[in-house]
């Protein structure tokens, strides 16, 4: 049982191409793709809401004026906020101009999540684990080589991201989560950085990460099989 914690809002990192999957999503931003009956926007809003969240703001791009119709047409009790970017920004650099929005540039800590993963976890544990410290969500997968694994040491503080790797076999993953609070956040709002992996995790970051393994159920749903593989695990999972 996690005692009551305070919920930051959520940043959604959504404005990449969607390249690898328009063979099967051609006419709509990934966040969008269709999921069962609804988009996948719409389970990603839900399951926030069951956390607990209720402030999203969202990092826009490729084909934008559709997230944004939509999210104004929605009717889900959640307060929505966005950023259309002109040109190409990467994680790091969208998550940077998402800071100087007004609903963000006050926060003390905030929730980042890519767009184009879903992964099942308690929130407010993740919050509780991380305490006072910036955070990384990470799970344990079959398959780690297709994502590349996670270095931490006897104290669960990030070390590396390790590339891909196809013999990788069994190991720990970033699942696409993140709490910044403290100096890291203030180090972002002041950073020039493309990569949020690269850029800032493993380079500038003032304080490293803890890596809270807790998430379940972690699908990227940013290539066509594993889009199909979305339709039969969000039956189960949400």
């Amino acid at each position: 049982m996690v005692a009551s914690v305070k919920i930051p809002p959520l940043i959604v990192l959504a404005g990449g191409l969607g390249t690898r999957l328009r063979s099967v999503v051609a006419d709509k931003p990934k966040i969008l793709a269709p999921i069962g009956q609804h988009p996948y926007l719409y389970h990603l809003i839900t399951w926030a809401q069951r956390q607990g969240i209720e402030e999203m703001h969202f990092c826009l791009g490729y084909k934008a004026n559709q997230v944004i119709d939509w999210l104004k047409a929605c009717s889900l009790d959640m307060s929505f906020s966005w950023q259309v970017e002109q040109q190409q920004l990467g994680t790091g650099g969208a998550l940077v101009e998402a800071l100087k929005h007004p609903m963000l540039a006050q926060r003390e800590s905030v929730l980042v999540c890519n767009g184009d993963t879903f992964v099942d976890f308690s929130v407010a544990e993740f919050i509780a684990q991380a305490r006072t410290h910036s955070a990384i969500l990470t799970t344990s997968v079959v398959d780690a080589g297709r994502y590349g694994r996670i270095l931490k040491d006897s104290t669960d503080q990030l070390v590396e991201f390790l590339e891909k790797d196809s013999q990788a076999g069994p190991g720990e993953i970033n699942a696409g989560w993140y709490h910044f609070s403290g100096d890291n956040l203030a180090s972002l709002r002041n950073s020039q950085i493309t990569s949020l992996e690269k850029d800032f995790l493993m380079a500038s970051s003032p304080q490293p990460l803890i890596c809270v393994c807790i998430g379940q159920s972690f699908l990227d749903f940013g290539t066509p099989e594993s889009y199909q593989a979305a339709q039969t695990l969000f039956k189960d999972a949400l």
